[in-house]
């Protein structure tokens, strides 16, 4: 039998949902993401970490600029003092100083002299001091930073060469020049030792080279401004003393030499330090009589009381002819030359005066005879003998 029934409605068709990624997909997406983050922080680390070696290459370096400036200009101060130094340490060595200062002393400083020329042309190059470095490259790529790093690290190792290389001039400099100094100074000191020598050794020069002399050593200071003039002055006036020296042993030359010699001698033992010089002659002419003739004996003195006392003595070559009888005479003109020493006890107002003393200060020294001034002019005072023996 048939039978009809409604037809049966579809079934729904199921609905399609949200797109879904599976799980494997999902993570390579996330660690992508974490890949480029971290390359990008490690990229972002690597520019930190080279500019941070470039500002410490360039820290380093600004720190060795400031030392070069110093040393730099420490070196350029001390070429000029040695320069210096070097021209008054050869202007002095070209003195010839023979005989006038101590030889191992002007050796010393020649020796030092040229060691400090050297040094001089040694440290004559300034030294290249480049400028600041930027304390922040003007790139951010690695490469190009790390490379400018680099070069800063080579300018600095070659700057710290540099400075060594100019410090060690600079001690070499100053090392010559302190040498210079003391060498110079020891020469210049041995000039009051050794002119003190040349004068005594030069007993017969004439007063006025002397004090020219003695004048001129007193004038060689290791602290004057003008030391190689002040040397040479020296050396020059110590010429002279010997020239006059010289001429005073000529003029004592002949048959009375040694009578001659024995009367200065005498005269200067008993002189108290004045300064004594002689002038001999046949004859004198005193008052505009002739002394020296048949036997006559005669002599005069000059005297002054500044440097100390000094005087000039001429005397007739009868009284060396006559030596020691003479000797008395001898005295009296001395005792004229001593007054220099003790002008508050004689009078020197009048001519009389004069003589007087002299013969007070022969008779005082023991001499009596008539040759002691008595015979010229008379008996002095006793109290002006007895003031006489406290002037020796």
């Amino acid at each position: 039998m048939s039978v009809l029934e409604p037809p049966v409605a579809d079934a729904p068709a199921p609905s399609a949902g949200p797109s879904r990624t599976t799980g494997p997909r999902r993570w390579i997406a996330v660690l992508l993401v974490v890949v480029l983050t971290v390359l990008a922080v490690a990229g972002l680390s690597t520019v930190v970490l080279e500019q941070r070696s470039y500002t410490s290459a360039a820290d380093q370096l600004n720190v060795l600029v400031d030392q070069a400036r110093e040393a730099e200009e420490t070196r350029a101060a001390a070429v000029v003092t040695a320069s210096t130094a070097a021209t008054e340490a050869a202007s002095l060595v070209a003195v010839d100083t023979t005989g006038f200062a101590d030889p191992n002393a002007e050796a010393t400083l020649t020796a030092d002299a040229e060691t400090l020329a050297a040094a001089v042309a040694t440290a004559g190059a300034a030294l290249d001091v480049p400028d600041y470095a930027a304390r922040r490259s003007r790139t951010f790529w690695p490469s190009a930073v790390d490379e400018a790093t680099t070069e800063l690290q080579t300018q600095a190792a070659d700057l710290v060469a540099a400075i060594s290389a100019t410090r060690t001039a600079t001690a070499a400099l100053e090392a010559a020049r302190a040498a210079v100094v003391g060498s110079r100074q020891e020469l210049l000191a041995s000039v009051a030792t050794v002119s003190t020598q040349v004068d005594a050794a030069n007993d017969v020069a004439t007063n006025d080279s002397r004090f020219a002399f003695r004048d001129a050593a007193a004038a060689v200071d290791p602290t004057s401004s003008d030391q190689t003039s002040a040397l040479a002055a020296y050396v020059e006036a110590g010429r002279a003393l010997l020239t006059s020296q010289a001429a005073e042993e000529a003029e004592l030359a002949g048959p009375l030499l040694d009578e001659k010699v024995a009367v200065e001698e005498f005269a200067r033992s008993i002189d108290g330090g004045v300064l004594l010089d002689f002038n001999w002659a046949p004859t004198l002419v005193i008052d505009g009589q002739t002394w020296g003739r048949s036997g006559s004996l005669a002599g005069w003195t000059q005297f002054w009381f500044d440097r100390g006392g000094y005087a000039t003595i001429p005397l007739t070559d009868s009284v060396a002819a006559q030596w020691p009888r003479s000797k008395s005479l001898v005295v009296h003109e001395v005792g004229h030359a001593i007054q220099t020493k003790c002008p508050d006890l004689a009078d020197h107002s009048t001519r009389e005066a004069v003589e007087a003393w002299a013969t007070a200060w022969a008779i005082g020294m023991g001499y009596t005879d008539p040759g002691n001034g008595t015979q010229a002019y008379g008996e002095p005072p006793e109290s002006l003998v007895e003031i006489s023996t406290s002037c020796r």
